[in-house]
């Protein structure tokens, strides 16, 4: 007789049409259930459930909604969170009346496109931060009466950093990102069922068609004596199992997953084939995360790692033993399909039990990747060395299994001491014999695992040493590859021992050519690190101005306002050469004009004037540019403290530096800009960039007679000043200030006395602290003679002198007549037994010689 119930099959999910809800499509199924164990699906009806979320606004969290709402919904499984995620992105945009978005994701993690299986939450997580761009300018506040022409702040919608985001969800900018990144880990996933489905189906030939209403017989057939009779009878149940409608029935069944357990505890090692099907089933179960208690309670995890160790030293015997490795069987195995070479028997049994232990593998590890979900589970795998047998799994040859393993491990890397375990067992030794592989699932895997693995110096310098240089820079060309590459490289260049190597690739070459070819550097934020990393090398940025290729990027630059390729052209004006320098000649009146337009924005405006700043060009007419766009008075709007941000202040005491000379120091004298800048030292005192600057300013100001004379009379306080700062704890503080006041000394002799004299006090005060103190109170500054106690020294003898060992001092003036002072009868402190000057010394030389 057959028995018929009725199921919910959930289908599609929407947006209203015209509400702010959410519609869940789905079908009401009556199912007979016939004898021989097969279902018939009797009659369907079709129905839906409205869920309203009227509370959604510009500012709702909307992934902390659509947990909710999943939570709620029994309809709508976990995996869907990103396609319920886009619903309320696109509920909420058409809500402002706007056009919905194609393809909204949650804040660093992508939902799963439409049509593609979306990821379980927490599956093959890890991926690092993407490389950031270098940080842009702090926008300047608003003060109260700003500076005309003072640059505003761009809107956050126009200028988003990258992975910026809006009201919870990302910028339009950051969405091509995210879509992709989403799309290549659905695909990843949907690769590894794939896998998983072809291992149950080689697994499945050797058995006939299990029935659910034969369960009874099957878990009979685990308690049989017979090896073959157990492990038929976990096939026919991890087939069962394989069937997500018959969940119901198994998971209910009160000792079918603890016998499971049982017989792979105590029979595991006597048959690969077993363990494979009981693995298979746990694995199974482990696709749902609602289940994973049922697998912890059951101790699976720890069997399974157990299984892997055991297989593991199995590979690692036989290979001590025969000298035969998985890699090199697979090799063999290679050779002979291509018809070169012809296996052995003994070589067929090989290749035949790797091919089972790949299969074993690949089911386990991804059984606990699965279960990784959980942190605290995550913690007893890493416990249990879960790291070191992922990193034995990149010496196999089964690319699958490869994929699985190095996606493990990259999800693992994000914590220190997971990434110190990889580092000891030489991962990236193990991984460069990977790029690159004709595979590029494969390689996009092993690549992001670098990446993240790339934070780290020490496996920086690995990576280096095993020329991974030249290498990405080959992949810099391939657009799937290009976002990993490029942050893996810029990781690279951080280091500066390393930014010389690129310049023996061709990476500026292709660097270069992806400058100029994106519209817009915001959206590639690798790039721009890299090319803003390898400009502060003076070879790299030699390298990338060859020919008229600067010449190309600075007008491009105008062209396109991107303060990001002025960031690039900014360090290529810090360099010291004036090769370099001299390009930008052409270009200055141009810079200066971009620099006073009305609408240009904060981060711009600071780039801009970051390039002038570095434009120190002797030849260049600098009083004429001054004249004709009245760049001091300009300047003196934006050099007042409060001002403006305190990063265009900074490259406006720069800029002022630069164009001070003999023709423009009048008209800095009538700007005001000495003792605003003089003013602004006091206020900046405690940052040593503006110290350093402002001083250095003050350099060029003195070489001038109008400036200098200007600095001395009216702010004499600067003399004092400069001497304090001969005590900074800044090197380059010191020298400037020293500089400066060798000027002074050297141009007004005046000044030169009283610096000597301001030297000498600031050099000796502990000294000179000392002697003005009373008699008294110097005896307790007083220190031993050369270190040693008084009970050392003996005083005996001529009275000239005294002994300390073996070695005879000469008195101190002061010691001689029993500590009296310099008489006049006094013949000299020569000893009577010195014969080894003739001569005779003059009291007042004597008495003027001791003062000194």
């Amino acid at each position: 007789m057959s028995e018929t119930k009725k199921k919910i099959k959930p289908g599609q999910i929407e947006a209203h049409p015209e509400e702010l809800a959410i519609v869940v499509h789905y079908e009401v199924q009556e199912v007979s259930t016939l004898p021989d164990g097969s279902q018939k699906v009797i009659s369907k009806e079709p129905g839906e459930k409205k869920i309203s979320v009227k509370s959604l606004t510009d500012k709702t969290n909307v992934p902390l909604l659509a947990t909710e709402i999943i939570e709620k919904c029994k309809l709508i499984h976990p995996s869907k969170a990103g396609q319920v995620e886009e619903l309320l992105y696109h509920l909420q945009n058409r809500g402002k009346g706007e056009a919905a978005p194609a393809g909204k994701g949650t804040p660093g993690a992508a939902a799963a496109p439409a049509g593609k299986a979306a990821p379980v939450p927490g599956k093959g997580s890890g991926t690092a931060p993407a490389a950031p761009a270098a940080p842009p300018p702090t926008t300047p506040p608003k003060p109260a009466g700003p500076p005309p022409g003072t640059p505003q702040k761009k809107p956050q919608a126009a200028a988003p950093a990258q992975g910026a985001t809006l009201n919870g969800k990302p910028t339009a900018k950051a969405q091509s990102r995210l879509d992709a990144e989403a799309e290549e880990r659905a695909e990843l996933q949907q690769r590894r069922q794939t896998q998983a489905m072809q291992i149950f189906k080689m697994q499945q030939k050797q058995y006939e068609q299990a029935y659910v209403n034969k369960l009874d017989s099957y878990i009979e057939g685990l308690y049989e004596e017979d090896m073959n009779l157990k492990v038929r009878a976990t096939g026919m149940i991890a087939q069962l199992f394989r069937n997500t409608e018959n969940f119901e029935t198994l998971l209910s069944h009160e000792t079918l997953l603890q016998t499971l357990a049982r017989v792979l505890r105590e029979d595991g090692k006597r048959s690969i084939d077993l363990c494979t099907n009981i693995v298979s089933v746990f694995f199974s179960v482990s696709n749902f995360t609602q289940f994973h208690g049922l697998i912890m309670q059951n101790q699976v995890g720890a069997l399974t790692m157990d299984l892997i160790d055991l297989e593991i030293k199995r590979t690692e015997h036989r290979a001590a033993e025969e000298g035969i490795s998985p890699a090199m069987v697979a090799q063999k195995a290679l050779e002979a399909s291509q018809g070169q070479v012809t296996l052995s028997e003994r070589e067929k049994k090989l290749l035949a039990l790797i091919q089972k232990q790949d299969r074993l593998l690949y089911i386990a590890f991804y059984m606990l990747l699965n279960l990784s979900e959980d942190i605290e589970v995550e913690r007893k795998m890493k416990k249990k060395n879960i790291v070191v047998y992922l990193v034995k799994m990149l010496e196999r040859s089964n690319v699958e299994l490869l994929i699985l393993g190095t996606t493990f491990l990259k999800k693992l890397s994000i914590y220190k001491e997971n990434k110190e375990t990889m580092a000891s067992c030489k991962i990236v030794e193990k991984l460069m014999k990977f790029v690159p592989v004709l595979n590029d699932v494969l390689l996009m895997s092993v690549l992001r695992l670098l990446h993240n693995l790339s934070f780290d110096h020490v496996l920086r310098d690995d990576m280096v040493k095993h020329g991974l240089i030249p290498k990405a820079v080959e992949l810099m060309s391939v657009p799937r590859f290009q976002p990993v590459v490029l942050g893996l490289l810029y990781h690279i260049s951080m280091e500066d021992k390393y930014k010389s190597l690129f310049t023996f690739t061709d990476c500026l070459n292709r660097m270069y050519d992806m400058l100029m070819r994106v519209q817009d550097l915001r959206n590639t934020p690798e790039l721009i690190a890299l090319a803003v990393n390898l400009t502060q090398n003076p070879r790299n940025a030699e390298t990338l101005c060859e020919g008229d290729r600067f010449d190309k990027m600075i007008r491009r630059a105008f062209q396109t306002c991107d303060e990001l390729m002025f960031k690039v052209l900014r360090n290529l004006s810090q360099q010291d050469g004036l090769p370099i320098k001299r390009r930008f000649g052409p270009y200055v009146e141009q810079l200066v004009t971009l620099l006073r337009a009305p609408d240009i924005t904060a981060e711009l405006f600071v780039e801009v004037l970051g390039c002038l700043a570095n434009l120190y060009i002797p030849e260049f007419d600098f009083l004429g540019l001054v004249r004709k766009h009245d760049l001091l008075t300009f300047l003196a709007t934006y050099a007042q403290p409060g001002a403006v941000d305190d990063d265009i202040l900074l490259e406006v005491v720069m800029f002022v530096g630069v164009l001070c000379n003999e023709g423009t120091a009048p008209l800095i004298c009538q700007s005001g800009l000495v003792s605003t800048l003089f003013t602004l030292m006091g206020d900046k005192k405690e940052d040593d960039e503006f110290v350093l600057q402002i001083a250095f300013t003050f350099h060029k100001f003195l070489l001038h007679d109008e400036t200098r004379t200007m600095l001395l009379t009216n702010t004499q306080q600067v003399v004092f000043y400069l001497v304090d700062l001969l005590q900074d704890k800044n090197k380059e503080v010191r020298r400037v200030a020293d500089q400066c006041l060798d000027i002074i000394m050297d141009t007004d002799e005046e000044w030169a006395v009283r610096i000597r004299n301001l030297k000498f006090e600031s050099f000796n005060q502990e000294w000179l602290d000392v002697v003005s103190q009373p008699p008294d109170q110097m005896a307790a500054h007083a220190r031993p003679r050369h270190g040693y106690e008084d009970a050392e020294v003996d005083y005996s003898g001529d009275g000239y002198g005294y002994q300390i060992g073996d070695q005879r001092l000469v008195a101190d003036f002061d010691d001689i007549a029993g500590g009296g002072a310099w008489g006049p009868n006094d013949v000299g402190i020569m000893h009577a037994n010195y014969d080894g000057y003739e001569g005779t010394y003059d009291e007042e030389e004597l008495r003027r010689g001791y003062a000194m």
